[in-house]
């Protein structure tokens, strides 16, 4: 038996350290962060884990007596002693020393520079002294490291008010209202903190209040730490005065009480999501029976204290809530009551119930029909005294802020684009406090009049308007998506992890003050994974948006991962893609998503997605999105009528061969490792001169590419080419602007990107003149492909002489439960002819018995130029002359 060791740490300020006194186990924190940095993904841990991964296995490699480790260093080959330097320079400069693989398919060659740098800001010294503790645990008997290493926390400095905490959002002299779940409540809860220092929580599980506290308001460094893997907190130091059940629980014309724990039970409820997930009752029946919805909030003039708004049965109601300064809540109900609607009070807590209208026996509060909105109101005392809010140094600041645009600093590695583009960075604006914050731009619309809204994960929703930021609203649960519904963005549809939203601004003050529910009739757990892409709109109103599926790494029976490693569905639709009609109808679209990032419209109106390796996802892949096809991921296939994780019909070897293919592979490790949002040029030449061409970035990689595609014979297929690397942080959304620039929003935080930064918005911009030689294109030939140029070739470059300078390789994924795909059956090409064109602006490459055999489809190529010396005269030439072209069906 291993045995348990203490040792005091140095003391250690890096950013992100833990603070507080007291001792920790290192080795279960290093194990936690292990998993929420997502390294486990990338590393095997167990002995026995044959998996193909993006880096090598971490069991036994960091033993007692440290044992020799061949990497590649500065272009060569060199030993190191695997020992806690390496390490720390393995994380801090991933690149600096390139691990070779020690077996499987790819033993003795060197793993691809993919994995991220952590720099301090990213994970303390604190933090990656505690992964070291949890990785030398990875080794059999007495080389592995002991099971329990206990260190001292660091003391950090006292805060000297609210708005130096990490992660702490005070409340001024305005109500402020977030979207976010805190202990206690469903995934989908709405958090209200009022001037005088009470807060409360709204579930729509229950369309009620849930919670009551004083004090300090809310704290979001869970949420805005890593991937967010645990719920948000009440303030420091805030005390709760009433915790978890309902307060005012509607109750169906059947009497029982209004409850959505199927699709959206308490966070880390574990028993419930276990309990769904094994039902054979479906969600859309449950839905049907229920007959209720919660229907948003708007906030009220001045102060913006927020009225909620559902339906049950025929009524449609309106909830306020108000808690006074000596402590007493008022819940005022009005609406257009066609039935009479009863509620369950739940009394724990609370002293001194009575009601104003309506009937109050025992706990059930009954109101009469009405349709005249008259007010019914039930007042309570709770136990204990309002704490004043802690007081703040300043208060907040409307005023919007100078859009400041500078040219992008280098990041990790050095930003890489074709001649004549330059890239500009869009400074991220401060806080309602004159704070810097998180500012991750996943969700990009640009309004007819020109204003830019984009919305964030943890910022809120913002607007440029005349060069100037101003906060549009502030209670957005990890935005990704944003679509513009009138001329000037006053009326825009969101994307949050628990619903897809509409927010007006209905009386002109410039903020959002509606907030309708659009569809939450799909599943949300609070899981950190189970992320809403999109939303995009067809030309008949329908909004159309991506399910992730879910990864609990703490109880691996609250999701069905279907024999794979991660991600599993836990019920409720994850892993679909979904449509919701203009009257509101929630329509399942198409299924086997796994963990899809990028969906879009192409101008021919066809929908499109992309979706990340993993299980049963070979590698990534740009597929068409059709509805009621099959793409893959067999765990979302539970949500089907009448299935469990025991049904046999839903099973892989009966659904293998249902396979959506995909149209373009992006090779894993080489070009893409976690594709974002697409975005075609439709400039009219305004960025160069790829119009009609699609650009996704990539999230891992810091990188940008282009992709086209063709039909043959039926069969999409087509090819990938790179255009921008060395982006600052993860490209999750390119946008074109009417100028015919292009605005990246970024995010790296949660999944590392090679960029190093956490969050960033760069403009790429055309000088309108300058054309690099490069790849325009790549289409499959009877004898072989041909690849289109922006330059003509050289007049003195002959066939024989162009086609020694390419080299062609090939191979093919497959898809099955373990975690991606190694190249397949990977071989050399030889390229026996090549055939320039007569306008010198294409070659026809030719490989030896192309087309010949049953082993040309379904494949990928990888063609390159290895010299470039002279083929385009005095043109100049982009670094990345490559493609990577899918090859499905060849013409006749």
């Amino acid at each position: 038996m291993k045995k348990a060791i203490t040792m005091m740490t140095i003391p250690m300020l890096a950013a992100g350290a833990a603070s507080g006194q007291g001792e920790f186990d290192a080795v279960k924190r290093g194990g936690e962060l292990f998993e929420t940095m997502g390294c486990i993904v990338c590393h095997s841990v167990a002995k026995d884990d044959l998996a193909t991964k993006t880096g090598p296995s971490l069991h036994g490699l960091f033993v007692t007596n440290p044992r020799d480790r061949e990497v590649l260093g500065k272009k060569k080959r060199q030993s190191v002693k695997a020992d806690r330097a390496y390490f720390q320079r393995s994380m801090r400069n991933s690149w600096d020393e390139l691990a070779i693989a020690e077996s499987g398919p790819t033993k003795g060659t060197p793993y691809g520079a993919v994995m991220p740098s952590f720099a301090p800001e990213v994970i303390s010294d604190e933090d990656l002294e505690a992964v070291w503790h949890y990785v030398r645990t990875l080794a059999d008997g007495d080389n592995a490291g002991p099971a329990q290493v206990m260190l001292t926390k660091k003391d950090a400095p006292a805060a000297a008010s609210p708005l130096e905490i990490p992660g702490e959002e005070p409340v001024a002299d305005r109500t402020r209202v977030f979207r976010a779940p805190v202990p206690g409540t469903s995934g989908r809860a709405v958090v209200v903190g009022q001037p005088n220092g009470a807060s409360y929580a709204f579930d729509p599980r229950f369309l009620s209040l849930r919670e009551i506290w004083t004090g300090a308001f809310l704290n979001l460094k869970e949420e805005r730490n890593g991937r967010g893997g645990k719920p948000s907190n009440p303030g420091k130091g805030a005390k709760m005065l009433r915790y978890g059940k309902p307060v005012l629980a509607p109750l169906t014309s059947g009497g029982e009480v209004v409850d959505f724990e199927f699709k959206e039970p308490d966070v880390n409820d574990s028993e419930a999501q276990i309990k769904y997930l094994n039902d054979k009752v479906d969600q859309l029946d449950r839905l049907a029976a229920l007959d209720a919805e919660y229907l948003g909030h708007s906030l009220g003039p001045k102060i913006g204290y927020p009225v909620f708004m559902f339906r049950v049965g025929k009524n449609n109601l309106m909830q306020d809530i108000l808690i006074s300064d000596d402590g007493e809540l008022s819940i005022v109900v009005r609406g257009e009551i066609k039935e009479a609607q009863s509620f369950q009070v739940g009394a724990e807590g609370l002293a001194d119930v009575r009601v104003e209208g309506g009937e109050l026996k025992g706990n059930i509060w009954t109101l009469p029909v009405s349709a005249d909105g008259k007010l019914h109101t039930l007042k309570a005392r709770f136990d204990g005294r309002l704490v004043a809010r802690p007081a703040l140094p300043r208060g907040e600041d409307w005023t919007p802020q100078p859009l400041v645009i500078k040219p992008s600093e280098p990041g990790k590695k050095p930003l890489e684009l074709p001649a004549g583009y330059s890239a500009m960075t869009w400074e991220s604006p401060l806080d309602l406090f004159g704070r810097a914050q998180l500012f991750e731009p996943t969700g990009i619309a640009i309004a007819k009049d020109g204003t830019i809204v984009v919305s964030t994960r943890t910022a809120g929703v913002w607007r440029i308007r005349d060069g100037k930021w101003s906060l549009f609203a502030e209670n957005a649960y990890e935005s990704l998506g944003v679509v513009i519904e009138d001329d000037k963005g006053d009326c825009i549809v969101i994307s949050q992890k628990p619903e897809i939203t509409r927010l007006i601004d209905m009386d002109g003050d410039g903020r959002a003050d509606m907030f309708k529910t659009v569809c939450d009739d799909f599943g949300f757990h609070g899981n950190y994974h189970e992320y809403t892409h999109g939303p995009v709109r067809d030309e008949a109103g329908n909004y159309y948006f991506l399910l992730n599926l879910s990864h609990d790494h703490h109880n691996e029976k609250t999701s069905w991962r279907a024999g794979g490693p991660f991600m599993g569905s836990m019920e409720g639709f994850r892993g679909w893609a979904c449509r919701v009609t203009p009257e509101g109808k929630f329509e399942p679209y198409a299924n086997g998503l796994r963990s899809p990032a990028g969906i879009g419209f192409a101008p021919d109106g066809r929908l499109w997605y992309a979706e990340n390796q993993g299980e049963y996802v070979g590698s990534s892949k740009w597929v068409p999105l059709e509805q009621g096809k099959f793409y893959g991921h067999i765990s979302g296939l539970v949500s089907l009528p009448g299935m469990t994780p025991e049904s046999a019909e839903i099973q892989y070897p009966l659904w293998k061969d249902k396979l959506r293919k995909g149209a373009v592979w992006l090779p894993h490790g080489k070009l893409s490792n976690s594709p974002g949002n697409p975005a075609w040029d439709t400039t009219g030449g305004k960025f160069g001169v790829h119009q009609g061409q699609v650009f996704i970035g990539d999230q891992t990689l810091s990188t940008i590419f282009r992709i086209v595609t063709e039909k043959v014979d039926g069969e999409d297929q087509g090819c990938v080419v790179p255009f921008a690397r060395g982006m600052s942080s993860g490209v999750m959304r390119p946008v074109f602007l009417p100028d015919g620039s292009l605005l990246v929003g970024q995010t790296g935080r949660g999944w590392i990107s090679n960029g190093g930064s956490q969050d960033k918005l760069q403009q790429i911009v055309w000088d309108g003149k300058t054309v690099a030689a490069d790849i325009q294109g790549a289409s499959a030939a009877k004898d072989g492909f041909t690849l289109r140029f922006t330059k003509p070739l050289a007049a003195d470059v002959n066939n024989e002489a162009l086609a020694a300078k390419f080299k062609m390789s090939s191979w093919f994924y497959t898809n099955d439960g373990k975690y991606g795909s190694p190249q397949h059956d990977k071989r050399d090409e030889t390229i026996s002819g090549a055939e320039i064109s007569a306008d010198r602006l294409s070659v026809t490459l030719k490989p030896n018995g192309f087309g010949q055999g049953d082993n040309w489809l379904v494949r990928i190529y990888h063609i390159h130029l290895t010299d470039t010396a002279g083929l385009f005269g005095d043109a100049p030439v982009w670094k990345a002359l490559e493609t990577y072209y899918t090859l499905n069906a060849i013409p006749k």
